[in-house]
């Protein structure tokens, strides 16, 4: 089956490689990490240098279909080449809390990058590679036969229909700064604000929109397709396809455990960081998009296609497409497109236990319309259960993605000084059940925790300079 729809809906299902990396963000030792969720939590960062080497982050969710079967862990099969994977089959999950499907894939690579303390204020840049693919709004009739084929018997001759129909792809590289602030610090509240600001070079994108489509297959051969409206968009793969901007915006309010009138983060007087109670924050991320100017693109309103045999329909790339539309009663081709982040607001809870153990809680609820050309960035809400110091930190997230409680992630992340290694969403790596999605995330950083102000473990609050009649400070306690 080559019709030509179909093979772009399966693109983000069969990709088999978190989203938030949950395990990671909540952690005051995150740096740059933390302020890709809220950039306000730059402001007061506990390292006063955070140095960004390398990173990498792999994410893959679907309610479509499901891998099982499999004769080994990950861990396992990493450790053999991979041979046992042949055995594995792919399935139909069950969809009883929503009957439009969902799927999200995005692979990150983090390059260099830097967030430094000046006080109050936190400045940092990096670059950072992205691609994502969302699809959403895939019925499970649809779903059946992206799984089975369109010779999929027991549903031949029955009319269907799609509507909210779309899956989106961008690739591209942003080199961004981010700056945040402590606005108010006195008695025992601290409020602080940051803003991220990125440059993007868009390098490929592609997208498929269906307001509305009503077809029927009838056997294995005849397709036809009733009425159908839709949007669709591509733009080759090259190093400079496109170009746009790109920002974050978000606020925290920290309850602390002491006064903290005058607090200036690595500065003397201020040398150690101010411990909290409790921590709220919320933020807008990945605001903007990416313009392509040499996008093929356009709108399709057809009326009656009818297509003899699908099997023989070879359509290929682009062109391909065009020439299957050439019978459309109402088509529009243009030149361009814009293509949105996947644009999100977030709320985040940290709640301090006891000295260094903490449970994080945030939620994420994206803000693509179900029309608009802007990928989708998944659902979730999360609780993360978490120890950390300086040089060991461990997690443990819960993530419930598309906030379907029934099927949570269980997820465990690990950090030794600078270098992190996590998964939002452990099972796969270390048992043989059926996996959905998939989730891996890698940092290799270096944090100098302190600043040259507070060298030596010592506050330099108080300073004798030579020459001058400044006092002393008393030695011995008087008598």
């Amino acid at each position: 089956m080559r019709a030509w729809f179909l093979p772009s809906l399966f693109i983000p299902l069969s990709v088999t490689v978190a989203q938030e990396q949950y395990g990671l963000v909540h952690g005051n030792y995150a740096g740059m990490d933390a302020a890709t969720l809220n950039p306000a939590r730059a402001a007061g960062q506990w390292p006063w240098l955070d140095i960004h080497i390398a990173g990498t982050d792999v994410h893959a969710w679907n309610s479509l279909v499901a891998w099982t079967a499999r004769r080994n862990p990950l861990i396992t099969e990493a450790r053999t080449g991979f041979a046992g994977l042949e055995d594995g089959r792919v399935v139909m999950r069950s969809l009883d809390f929503d009957q439009r499907h969902r799927a999200t894939v995005l692979v990150d690579v983090v390059g260099p990058g830097v967030s430094l303390s000046l006080g109050r204020g936190t400045i940092g840049a990096g670059i950072r590679g992205r691609a994502h693919v969302s699809a959403a709004g895939i019925s499970t009739p649809l779903g059946n036969f992206i799984l089975n084929g369109l010779n999929h018997a027991p549903q031949h001759g029955i009319r269907y229909n799609e509507a909210g129909l779309r899956v989106l792809g961008a690739a591209w590289t942003e080199v961004g700064m981010h700056y945040a602030h402590i606005l108010h610090a006195r008695e025992f509240s601290l409020f602080s604000a940051g803003i991220g600001l990125r440059y993007l070079i868009g390098h490929s994108a592609a997208a498929f929109q269906v307001t509305d489509m009503d077809y029927t297959v009838y056997d294995s051969a005849r397709l036809d397709v009733h009425a159908f409206t839709a949007r669709y968009g591509y733009a080759a793969p090259e190093v400079n396809a496109g170009r746009g901007f790109g920002g974050d915006l978000g606020f925290v309010y920290e309850r602390t455990l002491d006064p903290i009138d005058g607090y200036r983060p690595h500065r003397p007087g201020s040398c150690e960081p101010a411990r909290y109670r409790y921590r709220i924050g919320v933020s807008l991320i990945d605001l903007g998009g990416i313009g392509f100017r040499r996008a093929q693109a356009g709108t399709v309103a057809a009326g009656e296609i009818s297509i003899a045999d699908y099997d023989d329909t070879d359509v290929d790339g682009v062109e391909g497409v065009d020439s299957l539309l050439a019978t459309s009663t109402n088509r529009a081709p243009i030149t361009g497109m814009r293509m949105g982040l996947p644009t999100a607001i977030s709320i985040q809870y940290d709640q301090r236990i006891t000295d260094f153990a903490y449970v994080g809680l945030a939620a994420v609820q994206h803000l693509a319309g179900r029309n608009s050309m802007r990928l989708r960035r998944a659902n979730s809400v999360a609780i993360t259960p978490r120890f950390e110091t300086r040089y060991v930190e461990f997690a443990f997230p819960v993530v419930v993605p598309e906030y379907d409680i029934r099927r949570p992630l269980i997820g465990a992340m690990v950090r030794l000084h600078g270098l992190t290694v996590g998964s939002d969403h452990i099972l796969p790596f270390i048992s043989r059940r059926d996996m959905h999605a998939m989730d891996l995330y890698v940092r290799l950083r270096w944090m100098i925790f302190r600043s040259p102000a507070c060298r030596n473990g010592r506050s330099r609050a108080i300073i004798h300079r030579g020459g001058v009649k400044d006092a002393l400070p008393c030695l011995l306690p008087e008598s």
